[in-house]
């Protein structure tokens, strides 16, 4: 098996299914997939902690997506890696489902956003860049379930991304 980021060749005698692979030549970060494949879990130059509380990965045709809140309930969505990654793009280029919104009259008083909604399995998964003047732009997950939960944006695609391909 070779390092689908830069090609090395890979000893994976003793790994099973779901295992995390280190490549020593570039230093991305695999799962050992059940069809024998390896999935990029961290790509190069990305040694920094993991993002807390979503947790990606890819499943065939699906991505999965597990929410953490810090309590031991985890919630799971499953959705296309096709529709996710079109959501991604379209909320990176700035274009959401609906117009752009204001949250409050008062202009740059309150944060934008853009929302995106991607059908997932248990139901309906919504997405939205909240952008406010002066900090950092924020990805917002409303889950099936009714639960919310925002990451920093940009870390949230580096972590998307290499699962939706």
């Amino acid at each position: 098996m070779v390092c689908p980021v830069c090609g090395e060749a890979l000893e994976l005698e003793g790994y099973e299914v779901g295992d995390l692979v280190d490549c020593e030549a570039c230093g991305a970060v695999l799962r050992l997939l059940s069809d024998g494949g390896l999935e990029v879990v961290v790509p190069p130059g990305g040694e920094k902690e993991p993002l807390w509380g979503l947790e990606a990965y890819g499943d065939g045709e699906e991505a999965v997506l597990r929410f953490s809140d810090g309590t031991l309930e985890e919630e799971e969505v499953r959705v296309a890696k096709v529709e996710l990654a079109e959501a991604l793009r379209r909320l990176e280029e700035g274009v959401g489902d609906e117009a752009p919104e204001e949250a409050e009259d008062e202009p740059n008083q309150e944060p934008d956003y853009l929302t995106v909604h991607v059908e997932a399995e248990p139901g309906p998964l919504v997405l939205r860049r909240i952008v406010y003047r002066g900090a950092p732009d924020l990805l917002e997950f409303t889950l099936p379930s009714g639960s919310v939960y925002e990451f920093p944006f940009r870390e949230a695609l580096a972590l998307l991304c290499p699962v939706v391909g």
